[in-house]
């Protein structure tokens, strides 16, 4: 029976440094994502009770339509993490770009389902009648929004692929504060 050589010490802890340099990043855009909502809340809840509760209703929809699609970045993380592996750097780009299709294709579908189902939708999620109205007018136009996240989805995973997760913090982080400004700007 033979057994694999030991694996230095030295070697084990670069190793470690390499996983928590790939890691701490992907953390950070992670929770970078909910600020949004955070921020959102923040804004609208200055307007009042009746705005914020439609935007909750809203942003329940479209967080639950986004989470569905979040194996955009998982799938196209591996797709194009298994080819730059094999050292096939011109198909993982290939790859990573059918996953970017794909999630314009799926931004769109959804967002022709939500633009004429919002009242519905609303509805089923329980929203009172002073708050409906806020709700269907938000969910219409956040859900214009849907490709653009799901593209983003899909692209974090490429660049997850290629190993570079500071990017999408960076992207996150760009978001957030552009997100914050524009509340601002368009609210009051």
């Amino acid at each position: 029976m033979t057994h694999a050589p030991a694996t230095s010490r030295a070697a084990r802890r670069q190793h470690d440094r390499e996983i928590v340099a790939l890691a701490v990043p992907a953390f950070g855009a992670l929770v970078a994502e909910p600020l949004f909502v955070l921020a959102d809340s923040a804004i609208v809840g200055h307007l009042g009770t009746a705005q914020l509760a439609g935007l909750g209703v809203a942003s329940a929809l479209l967080v639950t339509a986004v989470s569905v699609f979040v194996f955009l970045a998982y799938a196209t993380t591996a797709a194009v993490a298994r080819r730059v592996g094999a050292g096939d750097l011109q198909s993982a780009i290939r790859q990573g770009m059918d996953g970017i299709w794909l999630a314009l294709l799926i931004g769109a579908a959804v967002v022709a389902v939500v633009l004429p189902t919002a009242p519905a939708l609303v509805e089923l999620f329980g929203a009172s009648d002073t708050a409906a109205p806020y709700a269907t007018t938000y969910l219409r136009i956040s859900s214009l929004g849907i490709p653009a996240m799901l593209i983003v989805l899909a692209a974090t995973g490429v660049l997850r692929g290629l190993q570079d997760t500071k990017t999408p913090l960076y992207v996150a982080i760009g978001g957030f504060v552009a997100n914050a400004v524009l509340n601002v700007g368009l609210v009051y």
